[in-house]
């Protein structure tokens, strides 16, 4: 009977020490834990060419500039070093167009568009426009003298579009510089953005067949959501 009750007692005396132990067990972190998410870096656009998220441009042509409604990443080759040629990866949160014939699906860097084109020579942008006087901007790679190239031409300007007086305007034209002539005798296309409303008027021409200048576009309606 003593070694019974000696066992009994033996029980119970482990059972409290399980017991009283139990509130420090701490349970290990469940494996759906989501991990942190990277902050890269978001480029804004410019108030030459305010391309925020959300935003639309509708134009005479029946076609209308729409921007996603959020930021999007987009991962491309960074140039760090012209020579040897090396790259790296690198990531970024920029506007992106929905598609579209001016411009296409193409993600924007302040006054630069990803490229549609190219091969291994070309850089990841192209420029659409500079704000300062006569400063030339990248559109693709020399071959053979054959090369585009875009051209600020006049800032500070007005302009009047579909009734619409706008003024601080920047005027940019896009020539091939294979023709040796100065860039506004052939120029290929004529562009105009507005401060805080950006691009409201192109024109173009068939240069070298013709120097005859059409409007191929101009602004109608526009919504810009900072």
């Amino acid at each position: 009977m003593k070694r019974l009750l000696l066992f009994l007692m033996l029980c119970l005396s482990i059972g409290f020490i399980a017991c009283d132990g139990e509130d420090d067990f701490v349970f290990p972190e469940p494996f759906s834990t989501p991990r942190p998410v990277p902050d890269y870096d978001t480029i804004l656009p410019k108030e030459y060419f305010p391309v925020f998220p959300g935003s639309y441009w509708v134009y005479n042509n029946s076609d209308t500039l729409r921007v996603m409604e959020d930021y999007q990443l987009y991962i491309y080759d960074r140039l760090v070093n012209y020579y040897p040629r090396e790259y790296v990866k690198d990531t970024v949160a920029l506007p992106k167009f929905y598609p579209n014939s001016i411009y296409g699906e193409v993600f924007i860097w302040r006054y630069e568009i990803s490229k549609l084109w190219g091969s291994y020579r070309e850089p990841a942008w192209r420029g659409i426009l500079s704000e300062t006087l006569g400063q030339q901007f990248y559109q693709s790679a020399s071959e053979s003298g054959n090369q585009n190239i875009g051209l600020t031409i006049a800032v500070d300007t007005s302009i009047t579009v579909n009734g619409v007086t706008y003024n601080d305007v920047i005027v940019t034209i896009l020539y091939n510089r294979i023709f040796m002539l100065p860039p506004e005798m052939c120029f290929y296309r004529k562009e105009y953005f507005a401060r805080g409303v950006g691009l409201i008027k192109r024109e173009e021409t068939d240069y070298p067949i013709s120097i005859e200048i059409s409007s191929v576009l101009e602004l109608t309606d526009y919504n810009i959501v900072r």
